[in-house]
């Protein structure tokens, strides 16, 4: 998070990043917990200010940029059986 830095995990339903500071996200890990994460694997991919769309990644690794100043734009994100 803009002038924050990497913040504490939140678990659904909760928001992550900030409500109301007007700070933008510059990057995000997404990981599943508990049973969902024996049977599948979380893949995202976040489209960054002037770079476009990252290259997927799964189960906690970092989308986006950081250090860099760049906004996430938008997020994609696939819920994939393990195995397939």
């Amino acid at each position: 998070v803009q002038n924050i830095g990497w913040t504490a995990w939140t678990q659904s339903p909760d928001f992550a990043g900030t409500v109301g500071q007007s700070l933008r996200m510059e990057a995000i890990e997404i990981r599943l917990t508990g049973e969902l994460a024996e049977h599948y694997t979380i893949r995202y991919s976040a489209h960054v200010q002037d770079f476009g769309w990252q290259p997927p990644v799964s189960d906690g690794q970092t989308s986006g940029t950081t250090g860099l100043a760049k906004r996430l734009e938008a997020l994609t994100v696939e819920l994939v059986p393990n195995g397939s």
